[in-house]
């Protein structure tokens, strides 16, 4: 959904059974871009508001038939994200009240100017907006895998980052790349927020995490009484994340059926809630992330090929941690600071022998492991010092225990290895120094003065 779009005016229908009032609604709101429809009765107004895709009603409190606060029932029934403004009459302000405590945005007063209209409609939107914005910023907050994004030292990760700079300044469709938890969500973040949609919504969707029955549900919304379940209508992602990014993560794990409607979307810049014909245009921009070979799953018949070509306007392909250790000790760190902040424990660093036990695995999960590794090993370091070989995982241990048999090159000198015995033996008693000399048969003054001579 590369490129720019005319704006999309957003659809008001005013509903009052004086023809007049809805032309001088109408008038006022269609000079500053709105889409207005009117209509003169209640029951004429449901069925325009079953349609769906409306972003606004303005009604009148008194009217034949069916009046405005039981039309206000029924919609905040239908789809409870509609603002609603009630038209009135001085002499009824005590409804108007009413129909704010049941869920109306504001009443207008009777009688009113243009620019009265256009006001508190702009006001509306505005409180939506930032109602909306509030939501996904918790969000933000919640999913707290992205803290401050470290760049690494190596090659791959400056080549990584100078490329995601400049997809960001562009619009264009993105597809990564990569292991898992080698940090696909974090470079379609770098990508949003470095670009002009950075004060949209960023709407992300794991597509492995959602039952295959409720993921187009869950992508493009869906019209009260769609299905069992669906009480009243919902937006999609898609709808959620108009003027923003939609992140579809894992999109490899998508049904092929499923793949064919987000094609159709992706082409059409429009969307069909489920239950719905009326169809929805929708403005976003698509990051898509996937830990397949997306040309291995096309071979195999698991990925389409046109949605590939779709996609693929641009491939960021993320390399595994093992194809870049020199970065380990910066990550580390970073992730070090962070966690030692979060737990106000005062661990400052790694000790030599932690490091290069880091460096030496693999990593098959990639930074996230790695970020999980440090947290550990943060939860069983003591205040004050560093984070020692014991206090990682036993599978990292055991690899610390065949280190006394690597070549001649790598054997450590004898202090080393003692100082590395002492503080296991202390990291065992919980800084006890009493209890750590008993079981060394050394004196508390000694393992003191042995500390001191080693930092």
């Amino acid at each position: 959904m590369e490129g720019p779009e005319k704006k999309i005016r957003k659809r008001i229908l005013v509903v009052d059974d004086e023809e007049r009032i809805c032309d001088a609604v109408k008038r006022a709101l269609e000079r500053t871009g709105y889409q207005v429809e009117a209509s003169l009765s209640a029951l004429g107004a449901l069925e325009v508001i079953h349609k769906g895709a409306l972003d606004m009603v303005i009604c009148d409190i008194k009217m034949p038939g069916m009046d405005g606060m039981s039309l206000l029932d029924r919609i905040k029934e239908f789809d409870p994200n509609i603002p609603v403004l009630m038209i009135t009459g001085y002499a009824s302000i005590e409804s108007a009240v009413e129909a704010v405590r049941k869920g109306a945005q504001e009443y207008i007063p009777k009688p009113f100017s243009p620019a009265q209209i256009r006001f508190l409609v702009e006001r509306t939107f505005e409180r939506k907006r930032l109602i909306e914005e509030n939501v996904y910023l918790k969000a933000e907050l919640g999913q707290a895998h992205v803290r401050n994004v470290v760049k690494g030292t190596s090659q791959i990760m400056e080549w990584l980052f100078d490329l995601v700079a400049k997809v960001a300044k562009t619009d264009s469709t993105v597809l990564i790349t990569g292991e898992s938890g080698s940090g696909k969500e974090v470079v379609a973040r770098l990508i949003h927020f470095g670009g002009a949609r950075v004060e949209a919504p960023f709407v992300t969707v794991n597509c492995s995490a959602i039952p295959n029955d409720l993921l187009e549900s869950e992508l493009f919304g869906h019209m009260r009484g769609a299905f069992t379940g669906a009480l009243y209508n919902k937006r999609g992602s898609f709808e959620q994340a108009d003027g923003g990014t939609l992140f579809l993560d894992e999109i490899g794990d998508m049904r092929l059926e499923m793949q064919a409607k987000i094609l159709r979307a992706l082409e059409e810049r429009r969307i069909k809630r489920v239950g719905s014909e009326d169809e929805v245009p929708v403005d976003v921009r698509i990051i898509a992330a996937t830990n397949k070979d997306p040309r291995a799953e096309i071979k195999a018949g698991r990925f389409r090929e046109d949605l590939f070509y779709r996609l693929n306007i641009v491939e960021i392909a993320i390399a595994p941690l093992r194809e870049h250790k020199e970065d380990i000790p910066v990550f580390a760190r970073h992730f070090l600071r962070v966690f030692s902040a979060e737990m106000k424990k005062p661990v400052t660093d790694f000790s030599e022998e932690a490091l290069g036990l880091l460096k030496s695995h693999d990593w098959p999960g990639n930074v996230r492991e790695l970020r999980n590794t440090v947290e550990r090993a943060l939860i069983f370091a003591t205040p004050g010092e560093l984070v020692r070989t014991s206090h990682f995982p036993p599978e990292l241990r055991e690899k610390a225990n065949t280190a006394l048999y690597s070549p001649i090159k790598d054997f450590r000198s004898l202090h080393a290895v003692e100082m590395d015995h002492v503080r296991a033996v202390l990291d065992a008693c919980d800084g006890n120094k009493a209890r750590a000399a008993e079981i060394l048969g050394i004196s508390p003054s000694t393992i003191w003065r042995k500390l001191h001579e080693a930092s």
